[in-house]
């Protein structure tokens, strides 16, 4: 075993001079870049792929649109990671370990689904006698059972990462080395299947070449499977089984309707929370859809500006609400189910407010908030597009310039967190991340100029992984033994909501401000724009109506305000990094290294 003693007497937690570059080439290292490669396969092929998939087979936008929903499962797994830390899975569990057993079985789904999914012709349900019910729901719950069992792996191999090994310092480089597994899986599963799919069908559609893509796809998910038995077993005792309280009567029946009243209203949260994180009304139009006067009514009034952003925060936080009424127990009354929905996600997280104490909602805001300037900034493409820049210049630029960049901030993030530590590195992070967003204003100012879009996505790119990896690390130590899958899954799920929401109002800003300099409060703006070639911006102003250099104005309005709602994920790391939030997290670490 690692000796970890440097490593807890230090005075920046995570730090260890004696710990170098071979830190990357170690086993769990290793295993942990076969397991970022198993974590980002499902998910692109449940998303990105299939949806050029379906395209080419004749679906409409609004159904590829719909089926997108299906990856929300990675932004609901939360709702079901108690499962994996407390299920222990028949032969798995004590052949391979709680986390590698439930490894092991996703990974097996995921194969079954894509060799599953290429079994089925989706054009089959777009042609004039073709039959849905047949040809596109089987292979639609084909595609949402690879994103489950995606997310559920996901839970695991978090849980897994932060097991295998107790030497914090270690923790950045399992982060960084997963990093680097996801990005490659990410190339090869958005790329391949396109290639593959070209190679038979050409430029018409055919079922063979998708077929075929995705059997390869499958073939490619054993590299997870090997990562997954190589990996050492995790160095904790699994949470027991859960057993009802010896005080509490089993009520029969009553139980029974008890556990079906709280799993309806589980689910009825995460279709809540589905509309609050994608916007799209389907999820939850069976039960308020009248309210609206119809599907179509709610998901134009969840479109409309600017109240349906507001919508779309109402249902995330009445989700959230939900979520809590169904673990907690009926007042006056113990029973069974309560009990079991207390101690499956109420205990991690009454757990985390007792060590924590008032400390704990500023740990939450703070995981909230630290990666804010980056989430908001999903308007970079479309800006790119109105600059001038070429399709292929933009994909290359981003697909593997940007990926490569990527791969150089987790790296770079897990070393310097080795050599400085963890916090040194989170306001570093913190700092680099709405700086960073300043670099794109160097194409609102030259239009379809290379150099800058290869210094703006460099930039983007290696500061947004730095300061991911970091906060990787961070939310792995605020976890404890027995309740890792579930803390970690609603740490991750509660750092990517308040981005997922607000990113719905980056456009509107670009707009608001474009509209602004052409004849607004904001009209100084515009003639420092006045050296922009002709034809940039051009011909993205016209569909606004304002001129081209109002609309680079516009972007570069909207670059200064992402960098400033940047200041408070600095100001917050500050208070994580300096106040008593540390001093708590390196006693407990220091006190785990004296027991094991």
């Amino acid at each position: 075993m690692t000796d970890t003693t440097n490593s807890t007497n230090v005075s920046e937690l995570g730090a260890d001079a004696r710990v170098g570059i071979g830190a990357f080439f170690e086993r769990p290292s290793l295993v942990m870049f076969g397991l970022g490669f198993a974590a980002g396969m499902p998910n692109q092929l449940a998303g990105l792929a299939l949806a050029i998939w379906l395209r080419e087979a004749g679906a409409s936008l609004a159904l590829i649109g719909l089926m997108g929903l299906a990856t929300l499962a990675y932004a609901l797994k939360f709702l079901w990671a108690p499962l994996v830390d407390r299920i222990a899975l028949p032969f798995l569990d004590k052949a391979l370990g709680r986390r590698r057993g439930w490894m092991i079985l996703m990974q097996a789904i995921v194969v079954v689904g894509l060799l599953a999914m290429a079994t089925r012709d989706p054009a089959l349900a777009f042609t004039p006698d073709g039959d849905a019910t047949a040809a596109f729901i089987p292979f639609a719950g084909f595609a949402v059972l690879i994103a489950f069992a995606g997310a559920t792996q996901d839970i695991a191999i978090d849980a897994w990462r932060i097991e295998v090994t107790p030497d914090a310092s270690r923790l950045g480089v399992l982060a960084a080395t997963y990093q680097w597994g996801y990005r490659v899986a990410i190339l090869l599963s958005g790329a391949l299947p396109l290639f593959v799919a070209q190679a038979f069908n050409g430029d018409t559609y055919g079922w063979k070449g998708w077929a075929i893509a995705y059997v390869a796809m499958a073939g490619f998910m054993i590299l997870a499977i090997l990562s997954t038995l190589w990996a050492p077993r995790e160095q904790v005792t699994s949470a027991l089984r859960w057993e009802a309280p010896a005080d509490v009567v089993d009520r029969g029946i009553v139980d029974k309707l008890e556990w079906l009243l709280r799993l309806c209203l589980m689910g009825t949260a995460a279709c809540v929370l589905a509309v609050g994180l994608a916007g799209k009304a389907e999820p939850l139009a069976w039960l308020v859809g009248w309210l609206y006067g119809g599907t179509a009514q709610m998901s134009a009034a969840l479109a409309a500006k600017p109240w349906g952003v507001w919508q779309q925060v109402g249902y995330a936080l009445l989700g959230l609400s939900l979520v809590v009424v169904a673990c907690l127990q009926i007042p006056g009354i113990q029973t069974r189910p309560g009990a079991y929905f207390k101690a499956a996600l109420g205990e991690p997280m009454a757990d985390f407010f007792s060590r924590y104490k008032d400390l704990a909602s500023v740990i939450l805001v703070f995981i909230c908030v630290y990666r804010i300037a980056d989430f908001v900034l999903n308007i970079t493409s479309t800006m790119y597009l109105d600059a001038g820049f070429s399709k292929d210049s933009i994909a290359f630029a981003q697909k593997f310039f940007g990926a490569a960049m990527s791969a150089l901030g987790a790296g770079l993030s897990g070393y310097l967190v080795l050599k400085f530590g963890l916090f040194r590195c989170l306001v570093v992070g913190a700092f680099l991340q709405p700086i960073s967003n300043l670099a794109f204003i160097a194409i609102t100012l030259t239009g379809a100029n290379e150099p800058a879009l290869y210094i703006a996505i460099g930039i983007d790119n290696l500061s947004g992984m730095f300061a991911g990896t970091c906060l990787i690390m961070y939310m792995s130590m605020l976890t404890k033994e027995g309740f890792t899958a579930t803390q970690y899954a609603v740490f991750s799920s509660l750092y990517a909501l308040p981005g997922k929401i607000i990113t719905a109002l980056s456009g509107r800003i670009v707009e608001g401000a474009a509209l602004a300099s052409e004849a607004g409060w904001l009209v100084s703006l515009r003639p420092w724009f006045s050296r922009l070639p002709a034809e940039a911006f051009v011909a993205g102003g016209a569909k606004l109506g304002v001129s081209g250099q109002a609309l680079a104005a516009g972007y570069t309005a909207f670059f200064v305000y992402s960098s400033l709602i940047g200041i408070l994920g600095i100001a917050m790391a500050l208070v994580i990094s300096r106040g008593p939030a540390r001093v708590i997290l390196e006693q407990e670490k220091r006190d785990e290294t004296e027991t094991a």
